[in-house]
This record gives C-alpha cells, structure tokens and sequence, in this order.
C-alpha cells in the first residue's frame, strides 16, 4: 500500500480576496522559497550592469509589433511632458519612453534586492494591476493580456540566454547556482505574470461568487492560477535543463 501523500488545503475565497495569500500560494505551489531569493539577490551585482541593456532590448521588442508600439502613444501617469502624435513619430528616445524606461530600471533593480514581504507584493500587484482598466486605478493604460503574455514569455527567453552566459556563473564549479539563479528568475516572472492575469479574467464568478475582491479591487484568477502555476513549472524545466544541457555539451 503506497503511504499517504501530504495535502495543503487551500482556502479558495482567500485566493480572491487576500493578495499575500495568494502570492504564497503559488509561490508554494511553484517551489519559490527562501533559496530563491537568496539567489536572485545573489545575481544582483552581475543583473546591475545589464540593466540598462535589458531595457533598451525589452523595448526594442515592444517597438517591433504595430499593437505593442501603439500602447506607448497613451499617456503614462506621472508624465507630463509631450507625447508623440502618431506611432510613426513615436521611437524609442521621445521623453515619454525615456520615462517609462526609468521606471522598467527601477523595478528590475527592486526584483534583485527587494525583502520579499507584503510590502512588495503589494507592489507586484500594482505593476500588474496599473496595465490594466481596472476601476479605482490612476493610470488610464489599458494592454490587452495577450501581448502581456507575449513579453514574458520572451523576456523570459532573454534572461535565460543573458544569465546562463554570464562569464562569473561558468564553469563545473558554478553548474548548480548557475541552474538555481536561472530556475529562481523564472519562477519569480510567473509569480509576476500571475498578478497581472488576475485582472483579466473572470473565473472568480464561477468559483465563489460575483461579490469577490482582491485587496478592495475587481480581482480574477482560480483557473488561471491552476493553469499558469503548471506553466510555469514547465518553464523552469526548460530553463534550468538548458542550463545542464549547455554545460554538457561545452564540457563534452
């Protein structure tokens, strides 16, 4: 007889109605711990330099699809200088973009040195929660999910590639914190991910009711959590074999 498997029984209404609890849900669900984030605040000074190469690179990207570059043509909340009439005129130097790229900056930098509190995830969930026409919010942005999707899964990419060529995480010697700096980052993108989902669907009408509030806000989510947590482990998979199979194929 096979022995009985541990279950954590989560709360469903507190998924909808406790943003923190929500957070630690997935973060145990994914395997997003203390070790995590000692290793991304270990990467912190390699992460540092790259910042400003990884902005200009997540808006290049942006800038490359007519729908992602036409988001930029709405006011940014805090800005207040001039902003371009028309996409065509509209490139990756006007003031509005310089701004916005100074805020990307700063949470980069927040990612890699932050405390892992309520505090901050609360501030993960108004990164998300500012991208979208949630009611109450000062921001008047509204980005459609999927091309939200589609930048994390490319960032998502790009980090990987970045970190795993680091020249300070090469070497046998630095196979293993090279694959947890690579599996912790791609845990904490869908934690992110996660938080801007969550006001885009629905599925909380369904499971408890059309009453449920995130934080006093409109929230979404059971279904997604579900699926995106299963996502998510699958990314990590990805990252961290390609991580073993790179160093495989360099030590061949």
């Amino acid at each position: 007889m096979a022995p009985a498997t541990s279950i954590a029984v989560i709360d469903r209404n507190r998924l909808y109605t406790d943003v923190m609890y929500r957070y630690q849900y997935v973060s145990d669900f994914i395997g997003f711990n203390d070790s995590d984030i000692a290793a991304v605040k270990s990467a912190a000074p390699l992460i540092a330099p790259l910042v400003p190469v990884i902005v200009d690179a997540v808006y290049d990207q942006l800038f490359s699809f007519n729908l992602t570059k036409e988001v930029f043509l709405q006011r940014g909340h805090g800005f207040q200088g001039q902003t371009a009439a028309n996409a065509a005129e509209l490139t990756t130097n006007d003031e509005q973009i310089k701004y916005r790229k100074d805020f990307l900056a700063k949470y980069l930098v927040k990612l890699v040195t932050a405390e892992y509190d309520a505090k901050f995830v609360a501030y993960l969930d108004r990164v998300g929660r500012m991208h979208t026409n949630t009611p109450g919010k000062a921001s008047k942005i509204n980005v459609e999910y999927i091309h939200v999707n589609a930048l994390f899964g490319w960032l998502h990419g790009f980090l990987v590639e970045t970190v795993d060529a680091l020249p300070e995480l090469q070497g046998p010697e630095n196979t293993a914190q090279r694959a947890k700096v690579l599996a912790a980052f791609s845990k904490l993108l869908w934690i992110q991910n996660d938080f801007f989902a969550m006001y885009y669907l629905n599925d909380e009408q369904r499971f408890v009711g059309k009453d449920a509030k995130v934080s006093g806000k409109p929230s979404r989510l059971f279904g997604w959590i579900s699926s995106s947590v299963i996502i998510g482990g699958f990314a990590v998979l990805l990252a961290v074999g390609s991580s073993f199979y790179f160093t495989t194929i360099a030590s061949a």
